[in-house]
Parts: C-alpha cells; sequence; structure tokens
C-alpha cells in the first residue's frame, strides 16, 4: 500500500511540474479593422518536446468554458521561447511587425471582455479571465487593449488571479495602428519566470522575437539597450556570425535556414538562446 501511494504521488508531482512548463503570459485585444489582432503569449518555462498535449480555449461573454478549441501540432518548444497565437496572420503581423507561431482561428476569436484557458491533456492548467462572467467592467477588462502576466506567477490552474496581472485599461490600443507606436504597447515577450534566482549574471528583461525568423530581422530587447556583443552558432559550433549591435534590430538574412545558438553580451552580462531560421 505504501509502494502504491509513493507512486501515486510521484505521479501527481510529475504531472504537477510538467503543469509549470506553458503559462499564459499575455492577452491581446487589437485595433485594427475587424477588432484584430486577437490572441494570447504563451511563456516556455521548459523544454516541451510534444506541444500537441496542449491546446487552448476562447470562454466569450461569460458562458463558462468551450472546452478546448484549437490543440497544438506536435512542435518542440524551447525554454525561454514565447509563443505567440492568433486569430488571424495579416493584421498581426501588420501590427506587430512578425508574423504569428499559430492562426487559431475562432479559438482565440477573443474580445476584450473574454476569457481564455490553457489545456494540457485536456485539463485546465492556466486561465486568464473568469469564465462564468462577461468582463465588460470588470477589473480584468481589456477591449482594445491589453493584459500581461507579473513576473515569476502562474501557471494558476483553473482559478484565475487577478493580482498575477497588470493591464493597459480598455481603449489604450485605440486609434493606433502598431503595437512599437502606441501610446501603451503590450510588452511583449518580457515575461520572466525565476530568470533572476537561476542566473544572477543574466540580462535583465532580456527578450528576442520573432522566433523563428522568417525575415531575416530579428528584434532583440534588454533593460537598458546598450550595445551588445553577438554570436551565432550553428548545431556543430560552427561560428557564424559575430558583431556588435547598436540599437536592437539584428539582420540574420544572410543566415541560412536552421537551427542556431545565438550568444549576447551585453555590459558584462549574457543570455544564450535557441534561434531558429525559416
Amino acid at each position: 500500500m505504501k509502494k502504491l501511494y509513493f507512486l501515486l504521488f510521484s505521479l501527481l508531482i510529475s504531472l504537477f511540474s510538467y503543469g509549470q512548463d506553458l503559462i499564459i503570459s499575455g492577452v491581446y485585444d487589437g485595433p485594427l479593422t475587424g477588432g484584430v489582432p486577437k490572441g494570447v503569449e504563451l511563456f516556455v518555462v521548459n523544454n516541451i518536446a510534444d506541444l500537441s498535449i496542449y491546446g487552448i480555449g476562447g470562454a466569450n461573454n461569460g458562458g463558462g468554458t468551450d472546452g478546448e478549441e484549437f490543440t497544438f501540432p506536435a512542435d518542440a518548444a524551447t525554454a525561454g521561447d514565447y509563443i505567440y497565437v492568433a486569430s488571424e496572420d495579416l493584421e498581426f503581423s501588420n501590427f506587430f511587425g512578425f508574423a504569428p507561431n499559430y492562426n487559431a482561428g475562432s479559438a482565440v476569436g477573443i474580445n476584450g471582455d473574454d476569457a481564455i484557458e490553457l489545456f494540457m491533456n485536456g485539463g485546465v492548467i492556466d486561465v486568464f479571465g473568469d469564465i462564468n462572467v462577461d468582463g465588460n467592467g470588470e477589473p480584468w477588462e481589456y477591449l482594445d487593449g491589453w493584459a500581461y502576466r507579473v513576473d515569476d506567477t502562474g501557471p494558476d490552474g483553473s482559478t484565475f488571479v487577478l493580482a498575477n496581472w497588470t493591464f493597459s485599461g480598455p481603449n489604450a490600443f485605440d486609434g493606433q495602428t502598431t503595437n512599437a507606436s502606441a501610446t501603451t504597447p503590450i510588452p511583449i515577450g518580457t515575461f520572466t519566470f525565476g530568470t533572476a534566482s537561476v542566473n544572477r549574471n543574466e540580462i535583465s528583461n532580456f527578450s528576442m522575437y520573432p522566433n523563428p525568423v522568417s525575415g531575416g530581422k530579428l528584434t532583440i530587447n534588454t533593460l537598458s539597450n546598450a550595445s551588445k556583443k553577438i554570436q551565432v552558432f550553428d548545431i556543430i559550433g560552427k561560428q557564424v556570425l559575430n558583431t556588435i549591435l547598436e540599437g536592437n534590430e539584428l539582420n540574420v538574412s544572410n543566415l541560412y535556414s536552421g537551427i542556431y545558438i545565438i550568444k549576447i553580451l551585453e555590459e558584462g552580462k549574457t543570455a544564450t538562446r535557441k534561434l531558429v531560421i525559416k
């Protein structure tokens, strides 16, 4: 009997740890024609070999769960990656300057008063918003705006935790054509989870996008946005790029399609990430 309890306990611990691998880090409701772009940003806490065990669904107008409406394909994801899921491609690209990772259609056809659920193996592991409440007039309303998760919080299971989020407020995107030029832009690609405690020499507030890169340009943002030494290595360890970056836009158009390791050195601190070129 003790052995059975131990096995069950180990299984629960394993499932809980696995559930920590993916978190809803941001939601957005854009101002362009048709109320787009709409969708979510997800953060990968630990390496995921197969994303197909995960899915998302929108809970519209306080009507409760609609279940898992979009299941990810059997792709792999790397710790530290941000995954962008949108209801369409074109206006997402126009507004943010890069393409979404996944087009989930109506599954994320959310308005600023709708909740979003993240599923793993059919169960809810994280949620934004109250699925049983229309968000219009609620503290978590993000109509023509956004909500972004507080660092080192989540996932929250099936219970929405308001204190774990920051908000633009309704209509923050009104009249805006791009996130970069918006008065109150959503801070995409900035959520961190446990980074400071793991590596004190990590560059603060490091983010890079899009990843995979399909347009030859990689945006790299940090807290100080100081001059950076950039090194890129291919999968056999050969250095294929060595440059100094002033500003935040790196030209990677000379790199062939494939998987690389990018190392950034800024003011004595470093960040190392997987880089995918399409």
